[in-house]
């Protein structure tokens, strides 16, 4: 965790787990393909903009972070 914490910012980092679980959200209530998802996804981008985080920080943050969920979820599986 220390190495993705370091690698990426804590915004980039904060907008990537919260485009990932509000897409589950959104979908677990057939909202992800809608205008509402739509403009959920917008959101997240106008604050990376604002800050003047770049799509592809971005995308590298959203690639680490799902690197990083795999990687516990598989630890999870592994006998105590």
């Amino acid at each position: 965790m220390d190495a993705y914490d370091q690698a990426h910012p804590s915004l980039a980092r904060a907008m990537a787990e919260l485009l990932v679980r509000g897409n589950v959200i959104l979908e677990d209530h057939s909202l992800l393909e809608s205008e509402v998802g739509d403009r959920f996804e917008a959101f997240v981008f106008h604050v990376l903009a604002e800050h003047s985080i770049g799509k592809e920080a971005f995308a590298a943050t959203l690639i680490a972070y799902e690197r990083l969920r795999d990687t516990i979820d598989q630890l999870d599986q592994l006998p105590p």
